[in-house]
């Protein structure tokens, strides 16, 4: 069974945070929580993102970039190789058969 002193020496190591401390903690904490809740009610995309840069900016941060869009698909290295390699069986047998390949024009109006 401990005494009343090993007791205060356990108190004493558990309590280390000052008061004032403490309180801004507890008010930081509470403000931060109040502008993330303000961030949450915004319901107009164009507003939110207004907010969320005048945040960033204010905060002297850079704004976080998207990895990847939605719309945006990106390529893997397989598809890309096998791209080139049509594209070079075509121009081998355009080759041997003496056939023209398709204008710029062509292409463009294909678009």
């Amino acid at each position: 069974m401990k005494t009343k002193k090993q007791n205060e020496s356990v108190e004493k190591e558990t309590n280390k945070v000052s008061e004032p401390q403490a309180a801004y903690e507890t008010d930081m904490n509470a403000l931060k929580l109040a502008g993330i809740h303000a961030l949450i009610s915004i319901d107009n995309p164009s507003i939110l993102q207004k907010a969320v840069k005048t945040l960033v900016k204010t905060a002297g941060q850079s704004a976080p970039k998207p990895a990847v869009d939605e719309e945006e698909e990106t390529i893997g290295k397989e598809e890309i190789l096998s791209a080139i390699r049509e594209g070079l069986l075509e121009m081998k047998e355009r080759q041997r058969t003496g056939r023209k390949g398709e204008t710029l024009q062509e292409l463009i109006d294909e678009l």
